[in-house]
């Protein structure tokens, strides 16, 4: 008898080892297990199903020292989700007659742009620039070429180093030819969009974003009680070293806005209902002139459009090592997702598509 249990114990063994543990299927396991695999503090989200908002929850904590726990008003810094609310703003501009993507940008810039710079840039239009296919360097600005990967920038950048930036930066390659992702582009866009508005940025930003959508923490700078609940963020590559936000100055429009899932979820909302009404008018219409970036992606005006799948798909992200991002919506299905982290890298698209698919 003894050696009939022993056995059965040992097979009983041997099946527990070759099982396969199963992918969770709720949302709630699902970014359980993303922060246990990879070692992250914490997560905000949205999700939209059915065009409502289904879920917007925080998991962990403030950071690593504050045992405060997040939720759907914690704000992180979004990297190049910044883009989209860029194109926001350049779309509004257009529509109030002070841009035309069809101009040469040297139309927009200022006075202190050299005349050799103009020469050099005379055949760039906005719509080039916006679609990154205006071949400028995406570290043009000495605030990219500076900043050491993994680290956070904390020095700022002046109109005054954008100028100088601008007057010596060169092409890789001739306007529209090709497309080339550029964090240098979008901060010129920035530049522009202050220059024929004569407000800044941040200004801008509250003008025609924060305030028509009511998101009261979307923003360039924080307030006392916003700096309360930023999240604190972590190295990528070394999940235990606490990073800062970064002070990017006028490269904000491309890398450096503030936000949280509870105004982002709440713009994509907005957006996604703009697609399924076909509103082509609305400022949050981003792709109704994109350029090629590959097989099924073109990119609009801080808007990726992916056509791989049997459903069109909109969306981007950031990654700014410390903090990451990222927005997908499927106007077809009429749902989307926000993910918001406290450490960058590839896992954080992974778990925002497994989320997005199991919403279909």
């Amino acid at each position: 008898m003894k050696k009939i249990t022993r056995h059965l114990a040992i097979l009983l063994l041997l099946t527990y080892c070759n099982i396969t543990p199963k992918e969770p299927k709720s949302i709630d396991g699902k970014i359980e297990k993303a922060l246990a695999d990879n070692n992250i503090p914490s997560v905000s989200v949205g999700v939209i199903k059915n065009g409502k908002i289904e879920l917007m929850k925080g998991y962990g904590n403030l950071s690593r020292n504050d045992s405060t726990k997040v939720d759907e008003n914690s704000i992180f810094q979004i990297a190049s989700q910044s883009k989209m609310f860029t194109g926001i703003i350049t779309n509004t501009l257009i529509q109030e007659g002070k841009l035309n993507i069809d101009e040469p940008i040297i139309t927009y810039l200022p006075k202190e742009i050299s005349e050799s710079s103009r020469k050099a840039l005379s055949k760039i239009t906005l719509k080039n620039i916006l679609n990154h296919t205006a071949g400028i360097p995406s570290d043009a600005c000495s605030v990219y070429s500076e900043r050491i990967e993994g680290e956070a920038w904390l020095k700022g950048y002046s109109k005054d180093n954008l100028v100088a930036d601008i007057n010596k930066l060169g092409l890789e390659f001739n306007p529209n030819s090709q497309f080339q992702y550029s964090n240098s582009g979008y901060a010129m866009v920035g530049l522009i969009l202050e220059e024929v508005s004569g407000l800044s940025y941040k200004a801008l930003l509250k003008k025609y974003v924060s305030d028509v959508y009511n998101l009261k923490n979307t923003v360039v700078d924080l307030n006392s009680e916003q700096k309360s609940v930023l999240v604190t963020p972590y190295k990528k590559d070394k999940r235990e070293i606490a990073t800062k936000s970064s002070n990017m100055g006028m490269a904000t429009p491309a890398s450096a806005i503030f936000s949280n899932a509870a105004d982002l979820t709440k713009i994509l909302l907005a957006q996604l209902n703009a697609y399924r009404e076909n509103k082509t008018q609305s400022p949050l219409i981003l792709t109704n002139q994109t350029s090629q970036m590959d097989d099924g992606l073109e990119y609009g005006f801080g808007l990726i459009k992916e056509t791989k799948g049997e459903n069109v798909k909109y969306g981007h992200g950031g990654d700014a090592d410390g903090f990451a991002c990222e927005y997908f919506l499927n106007p077809e299905k009429n749902i989307g997702v926000v993910l918001l982290t406290s450490s960058g890298g590839r896992w954080v698209g992974e778990l925002a598509n497994s989320i997005l698919e199991d919403l279909k």
